[in-house]
């Protein structure tokens, strides 16, 4: 009889486990060493120390003031751009393509402007129907300071947690909507 009764018992066990809500897998986070891997194959040259991004503060091209350090927590693609430079618009599309994408998940484009009156910027970026936070760098201080914009496009990516770990200089590589782009932005979300 109590052989029977273990039996019933395990076999509850069974039952009942097997109809509990199964946990979501938790995605495990992605080595730094894969992280500069793929920052190198998506094209991005790869500090060899860890860098700080240094924080800053721009006006938006709303009228509000937006720093740098507002999108902690996020990956930000950080880019240096003017609205009369070729590949800079050449890129764009494909910027905002990445962004719509990906900004659900933790995921920012924040674009500065080198240098330029709003009303041009904003003219620009309504009829390129860009949705990404544009700022206004209208001195050239912070491109041209910090982050050494000296020629344009130039992007930089801030992981979440503010670290530059990454910067591309140019156009050349492959598309920000590419497999190897897109792989290195989801691989930053899940750190």
């Amino acid at each position: 009889m109590s052989k029977i009764a273990l039996l019933l018992a395990a076999l509850a066990v069974l039952v009942i486990s097997s109809c509990s809500p199964k946990s979501a897998a938790v995605k495990a986070p992605v080595s730094p060493v894969l992280i500069a891997e793929q920052l190198k194959k998506a094209g991005f040259d790869v500090p060899a120390t860890e860098v700080m991004s240094e924080d800053f503060s721009l006006e938006s091209l709303e009228g509000s003031k937006v720093s740098l350090s507002s999108f902690k927590g996020k990956v930000v693609l950080l880019s240096f751009w003017a609205t009369w430079c070729g590949p800079c618009k050449q890129e764009m599309p494909e910027m905002q393509a990445l962004y719509q994408k990906l900004k659900g998940k933790g995921f920012e484009v924040v674009a500065v402007d080198m240098m330029e009156d709003k009303a041009t910027v904003a003219k620009f970026v309504k009829t390129s129907g860009y949705t990404f936070p544009v700022l206004l760098d209208s001195k050239g201080e912070v491109g041209g300071g910090p982050y050494a914009a000296r020629a344009i496009p130039t992007n930089y990516v801030v992981d979440k947690g503010g670290r530059l770990v990454g910067r591309k200089i140019g156009i050349d590589g492959p598309a920000w909507t590419s497999d190897e782009r897109v792989a290195l932005f989801e691989s930053l979300l899940s750190q």
